[in-house]
């Protein structure tokens, strides 16, 4: 036997690699895709592995889409950084939205009310003194740009931004007038 039929009798089939693939974690349909590709399987047995796993619900961009919301919620970030992920990841446009409805409906996520609590943890520091309140810090512009920007970054809506910067603003001046 030539060393080249030992190597095509030794190569797994599309099949098994992306078994293997997928018993790391969940992945895409996309990313499945490019990793039979890394593996220079041809176009027809990539579309025929992909087609077999999604049948078999081993393969599910739906739900991909949902689990990684569900991550980043845990991870106390905003759905619109999940959103411009899971679009790089290849999910389409459509598959992603919907995922993200469906999510932040079901779970009841208010994300305002998130973005809110990772501000206040900005605004409000623990007092060196124990069992007293917190301490305030001086809501100034520098601080609500640096609460800004940590928002954007975790993926947190403009909207939300602006609504927990004004609401942060009014609850600065109701503590400076007590």
């Amino acid at each position: 036997m030539s060393d080249i039929e030992k190597g095509k009798k030794n190569k797994k089939t599309a099949v098994e690699t992306a078994y293997a693939f997928l018993a790391v974690r969940m992945r895409t349909t996309e990313e499945v895709r490019k990793h039979l590709e890394s593996k220079e399987y041809d176009e027809k047995e990539i579309l025929d592995t992909i087609n077999e796993l999604i049948g078999m619900r081993y393969l599910d961009d739906y739900q991909f889409a949902l689990r990684y919301y569900e991550y980043n919620h845990e991870k106390k970030r905003g759905a619109l950084r999940a959103e411009r992920e899971l679009i790089e990841k290849g999910i389409d446009r459509d598959t992603v939205r919907n995922a993200k409805e469906d999510f932040l409906y079901e779970q009841k996520i208010n994300e305002f009310e998130d973005a809110l609590d990772i501000a206040l943890k900005e605004v409000f520091v623990p007092s060196k003194i124990y069992g007293e309140s917190p301490v305030m810090k001086t809501v100034d512009d520098r601080l609500t740009a640096k609460i800004a920007r940590k928002l954007e970054g975790k993926g947190f809506s403009k909207g939300d931004i602006f609504r927990v910067l004004e609401s942060i603003r009014r609850e600065a001046e109701e503590y400076r007038d007590e």
